[in-house]
């Protein structure tokens, strides 16, 4: 439990409210570029030292949709299980031996082979797929700051130390990449290409650089790193439920990152004075959200697509809903999810609708009595996202811009044996390494894949692909078209059929011609 040292000021407020008061400052110093949380600092008044409820209300975007009621704690935890998804990812950028090697190789020879340019486009791919997850994860965190919200004083210090985490193992990932090849142009030139296969824009090697060679951005997180020094006793007092100690064991591992010359520090000083995450009546963990966010929350709006055009509203979703069956495979397409930015193929996600708790009887499926608590209410499908394979609401899942449902031509009781098998993989972590054969962390097609191989007729084929053999979301949906063990049942906000469900033999049609 964290500390609560009081000691009333003349205006009622307590220790514990200064002290969140410069947390709130350190990592809202990453703010600028995320207006609701800087709007939100400035709105905060003093609350007299009183705990609020840790449920928070924001029109902040999450992943999968805008956050209206959540519970504070339910988001930190979530951002716990994306970091520990996620930290393995990013930290493997310094241990992929074949790829470096790829990339030596074509120092000495001044040319990249066909081959070591797939390998590398794709390494820095991953790479930049867990960097976005961070960068989300980040973004999703700062409504548990919000004033307005008044999440307890505990939780919003562990929403700091999550996104503080999560800030450092960017800087350490980044940091490596740009001093690897801070003397080779040739790989800086490989890095910078535009590469459509992965969907990797142009100049992402020197957006990082610039990134971590800004003397602002570097002040911010000292600003971050400040606050987390003089509250370390409280930071290591959050140790004690198992998933939190790992975080704080990646934060040991990667805090070093941040810990920079001070000549930095004096050349951004006067232009970091001027900003307004100092005023007073910021609370201490707002202005340490801040400096976070403010760092990074720029390249979260600059990453992001801006070319959205239509979204799945709540009309679309009550006519999909009518359509579903037990195991439908769900794939959708989400214009603003920057983990979607470099994964392959127009459609990116594929979640497994396993329907409502009274149709499990029905489909004869068996499960724990800790999982039939948790597919309760209105959780319906079972989703591979960042925070892991969880089960779900059909509003999150469908808080997107564009669906595809496919349906396997499966009898019923084949379909409760896949979906049995399928809810075994409920609380694992997603793999953002994206190695297909690992069984205890799941991308989101895997889950398809691991329900439904070896059903009745139901066989995957594999595709390789930079090295690697993978089932893409973009797979089922042509496996749905050609007939070949799905078939496609409903389609929406593709060519064609923007701001249309469209059903029955047409789906096929439009899932053909689509224009990317």
């Amino acid at each position: 439990m964290v500390r609560r040292c009081w000691a009333t000021t003349s205006e009622g407020s307590g220790h514990w409210d200064r002290t969140i008061r410069d947390s709130q400052n350190a990592v809202l110093v990453a703010g600028a570029a995320c207006p609701p949380l800087f709007r939100a600092a400035q709105r905060h008044k003093d609350r007299g030292g009183q705990a609020a409820p840790a449920t928070i209300t924001s029109d902040v975007p999450l992943h999968g949709g805008i956050l209206t009621v959540v519970d504070a704690d339910d988001t930190v935890r979530a951002g716990v299980r994306a970091i520990t998804s996620l930290s393995p990812a990013v930290v493997a950028i310094e241990e992929a031996e074949v790829e470096l090697a790829d990339v030596r190789r074509a120092a000495e020879r001044g040319h990249f082979t066909p081959d070591e340019d797939g390998r590398v486009h794709a390494w820095f791919a991953r790479y930049l797929t867990a960097r976005a997850g961070l960068l989300e994860t980040i973004d999703d965190l700062q409504p548990v700051t919000d004033a307005d919200g008044d999440a307890d004083a505990e939780t919003q210090l562990r929403a700091f130390v999550v996104a503080y985490t999560a800030a450092c193992l960017l800087v350490r990932a980044g940091r490596f990449l740009v001093s690897s090849f801070a003397d080779h142009t040739l790989i800086q030139r490989k890095l910078n290409e535009a590469e459509p296969r992965f969907r990797i824009p142009r100049k992402q090697y020197t957006t990082i650089r610039k990134s971590l060679t800004d003397p602002v951005n570097a002040l911010r997180l000292r600003h971050a790193q400040q606050f987390a020094d003089e509250h370390r006793a409280d930071i290591d007092a959050l140790g004690g439920p198992p998933d939190f100690a790992v975080i704080l064991g990646y934060l040991r591992e990667s805090e070093a990152s941040l810990r920079v010359g001070a000549r930095q520090y004096v050349k951004a000083r006067l232009d970091y004075r001027s900003h307004s995450f100092r005023r007073r009546n910021v609370s201490a963990v707002q202005q340490a959200f801040f400096a976070i966010a403010e760092v990074f929350g720029r390249v979260v709006a600059e990453t992001r697509m801006h070319w959205r055009t239509r979204h799945v509203t709540a009309s679309v979703r009550q006519q999909i809903e009518a359509l579903l069956d037990p195991g439908d495979v769900i794939i959708t397409r989400h214009h603003d999810a920057m983990s979607n930015l470099f994964l392959p193929g127009y459609w990116p996600h594929a979640a497994l609708h396993v329907g409502l708790p009274v149709q499990r009887e029905v489909l004869g499926i068996n499960m724990t009595p800790d999982q039939g608590a948790r597919w309760a209410g209105a959780r319906r499908v079972l989703e591979a996202r960042k925070d892991g394979v969880l089960f779900r609401t059909l509003d999150d899942t469908l808080a997107v811009d564009a669906t595809v449902v496919i349906r396997p031509d499966l009898t019923s009781q084949q379909i409760g044996r896949a979906l049995t098998a399928a809810i075994t993989h409920e609380g694992k972590l997603y793999d953002f390494d994206f190695d297909f054969f690992r069984a205890d962390r799941l991308v989101c097609t895997e889950l398809v894949y691991r329900a439904y191989d070896g059903i009745g007729d139901m066989h995957f084929e594999l595709t390789r692909r930079t090295g690697r053999l993978t089932l893409s979301a973009e797979d089922l949906v042509k496996m749905a078209v050609e007939n070949r063990g799905f078939r496609p049942v409903a389609v929406f906000g593709t060519t064609g059929c923007p701001d249309t469900v469209v059903t029955g033999p047409d789906v096929a049609r439009f899932l053909a011609t689509r224009e990317d």
